[in-house]
């Protein structure tokens, strides 16, 4: 999915959680049977962002990726957009 712009993104209500310093294990407990992510390296600050900030925008979300990894927002948002269209689609996120 692109073109998220103005979007909100948090983390979904049932989703348990845990990280360290360089992961994010997270699972949908409404989910009979699902099986926990593993998000590592760029992933996982992605989702370590939309913790602290969810809701969050996700154009506010790719200018603070874009400032934290000094790219541009054109050249992160594709990867960015799949990223969050698969945690979406596991339903880890909401909005």
């Amino acid at each position: 999915m692109t073109g998220w712009g103005s979007a909100s993104v948090r983390i979904g209500d049932d989703v348990a959680w845990t990280a360290d310093e360089s992961r994010v294990v997270a699972l949908d407990l409404a989910q009979p049977g699902a099986s926990p992510l593993v998000l590592e390296s760029t992933s996982a600050v992605i989702w370590e962002e939309i913790a602290i900030r969810g809701p969050i925008q996700v154009d506010e979300l790719l200018g603070l990726l874009a400032q934290t990894f000094d790219v541009r927002v054109d050249e992160i948002r594709s990867d960015v957009d799949s990223l969050l269209a698969e945690l979406r689609s596991r339903r880890l996120l909401a909005g």
